[in-house]
């Protein structure tokens, strides 16, 4: 098998054990038991442990930024109400986020962990940076557009663990419930529609 498989296997099983085990129970041992690879590959594929860690925040992290990318462009379709736009835009995300239990539990537990802030916070704000900018003309000039993207974010995956965790349903009400908190929460920082518009 090759390091680069070897490498892609460790990161999804750090994925199985940490959504299902939590960061403090994710040991070398347990991922290596959870993939069927000798514990000692992990120190030839990562530096330690909590290079294991980070490795696979990142890669969840870009899956997310590629996901949030991708979909962005709705929100400069003109034609559309502001409101619509920012709709079809949270749907994707949240879809996204719903897709696999275990990469939205894992990236949750890793990025309100002191790994986060130790490791990934800086590498996370880079990756982030141009859906900043694409984000830029939408609010008022004071506005801190990061801060509120943060915040959107924050809510999104509080909401998408108690679906997860089968506290609440997953469904089209369930979905408008928390585009309404998040869009209520965030509607007085845009530009108002004629210049969100131009």
């Amino acid at each position: 098998m090759k390091q680069d498989e070897i490498r892609r296997r460790l990161i999804g099983g750090t994925i199985h054990v940490i959504a299902n085990e939590g960061l403090d129970k994710a040991s070398t041992k347990q991922i290596g038991l959870a993939t069927s690879i000798n514990e000692a590959y992990i120190y030839r594929c990562f530096k330690d442990k909590e290079d294991m860690f980070s490795k696979t925040f990142d890669t969840l992290d870009e899956e997310l930024f590629v996901t949030t990318m991708q979909h962005v462009e709705i929100m400069y379709v003109h034609s559309m109400e502001y409101e619509t736009r920012c709709r079809l835009y949270f749907t994707a995300v949240w879809k996204f986020l719903l897709g696999n239990r275990d990469k939205c539990l894992t990236y949750v537990r890793y990025y309100y962990s002191p790994y986060f802030s130790k490791l990934s916070a800086e590498t996370h704000k880079k990756r982030f940076a141009p859906l900043i900018e694409k984000f830029k003309d939408a609010y008022k000039i004071e506005a801190n557009v990061w801060m509120i993207l943060n915040h959107i974010l924050n809510v999104m995956l509080d909401f998408a663990v108690k679906v997860h965790n089968n506290q609440m349903p997953n469904n089209d009400n369930y979905l408008e419930h928390v585009f309404r908190v998040i869009y209520a929460s965030v509607k007085q920082y845009f530009k108002n529609s004629k210049e969100s518009d131009s």
